[in-house]
């Protein structure tokens, strides 16, 4: 439900009517599309919602995966460079993490270290072709 462009947009518009996990979805959902402008600025929405109810782990695994989705927004260069040296920081402080691809599940977060530049976004994988 939370998958397509047309529910991103009204999320992003009104996110006060939804918790932080479901923002936080949807921005995973926007990751795994592609989508990453909007993935950001569901993730970004989403950590408005979790500052508010002080959830810190959740908003530091958040910012993971915002920070994925810029990264990927830059393709190659983004996974290279100073963004992507930030993630695997990130990543390496934490224990558990949401995985990228559905049903993102809490995987460690060394898993997700160990591969997620390695992960092509559907967009890369198209121009490849």
């Amino acid at each position: 439900m939370l998958d397509s462009p047309f529910v991103w947009s009204f999320l992003i518009r009104f996110p006060w009517l939804f918790p932080g996990a479901a923002l936080h979805r949807a921005g995973l959902e926007a990751i795994a599309a592609g989508a990453f402008p909007l993935a950001d600025a569901l993730l970004e929405r989403a950590a408005g919602r979790y500052r508010v109810s002080l959830d810190v782990e959740v908003l530091a695994m958040l910012r993971v995966h915002q920070l994925i989705a810029r990264a990927r927004a830059h393709g190659g260069r983004g996974r290279e460079g100073a963004l992507g040296l930030e993630v695997e920081q990130r990543l390496a402080r934490l224990d558990r993490i949401q995985a990228l691809e559905p049903p993102f599940d809490l995987v460690p977060a060394s898993r997700l270290l160990a591969t997620w530049a390695l992960d092509r976004a559907p967009s890369e994988e198209a121009e490849a072709a």
